[in-house]
């Protein structure tokens, strides 16, 4: 089968955020779970600033459990919740570890405000930023690069660039094979297309935003080809 993607490697650096990590809404719902007053008319800066605030009258776990409470909502026990807390605390990476991959990019975007409020206390956490030009001819390939990057799709990508043992193909081999891999969402915390050209040979950006955990072994890649395919288009073939 003919390969889809022509694929060249243009970016992989740390990063310690994400774009969207928070918003003003993030910041006031955790504010009204804090139970605090005032911060109605805040916005952007004096917003954040008031949060810092709040969190920092709490001690450092304490404040680590109440911004893991508004993230991962009911997902986790209190007492599971409270461990990643403690986890935080004693600077593991917990973002990488916890057994419930859905949990990951939640659990980091929890570490990244938790340690802005206390910098001396929690280690600032880290991630990767890869970049990737990608390009094809078919009807197929040009489909998939103007339509928003579906998490199954990107972690296929991935998976095409790396060795059968990889930590991917290990875990995932049947999922990666298979036509539904919700699993994905959690090794894909944000991807998105850039500078989309769609012509006779279509070509894109892509911008994924993962862990070291899932991205390190890009390192060593350069160039790959891909035959990867989004969950819902392959579903949709199979319907035919």
């Amino acid at each position: 089968m003919a390969k889809l993607f022509d694929v060249s490697v243009t970016g992989l650096k740390k990063v310690f955020d994400m774009p969207g990590t928070w918003t003003d809404q993030d910041y006031r719902g955790l504010l009204s779970q804090l139970e605090v007053e005032g911060f109605e008319d805040a916005s952007g800066d004096d917003l954040f600033d008031i949060l810092l605030m709040a969190l920092q009258d709490l001690p450092p776990r304490e404040a680590a459990d109440a911004v893991l409470a508004y993230q991962l909502k009911t997902g986790t026990k209190p007492g599971v919740r409270q461990n990643i807390a403690q986890d935080m605390l004693e600077g593991q990476r917990v973002w990488e570890e916890v057994a419930d991959i859905k949990l990951h990019a939640r659990i980091f975007a929890s570490s990244v405000l938790v340690q802005k409020a206390f910098p001396k206390v929690f280690p600032k956490p880290d991630m990767l930023c890869l970049t990737l030009l990608m390009k094809g001819s078919t009807p197929e390939a040009k489909a998939i690069l103007s339509s928003p990057p579906e998490a199954a799709f990107v972690t296929r990508v991935l998976a095409d660039a790396m060795s059968d043992k990889s930590i991917l193909e290990r875990l995932f081999g049947e999922q990666l094979a298979s036509r539904s891999f919700p699993e994905a969402e959690g090794i894909v915390w944000q991807a998105d297309f850039s500078e989309q050209s769609i012509g006779k040979d279509s070509s894109a950006i892509l911008t994924i935003y993962s862990s070291a955990h899932w991205l390190n072994p890009m390192e060593q890649v350069s160039e790959f080809q891909s035959n990867a395919y989004n969950d819902s288009a392959d579903d949709e073939d199979a319907d035919d």
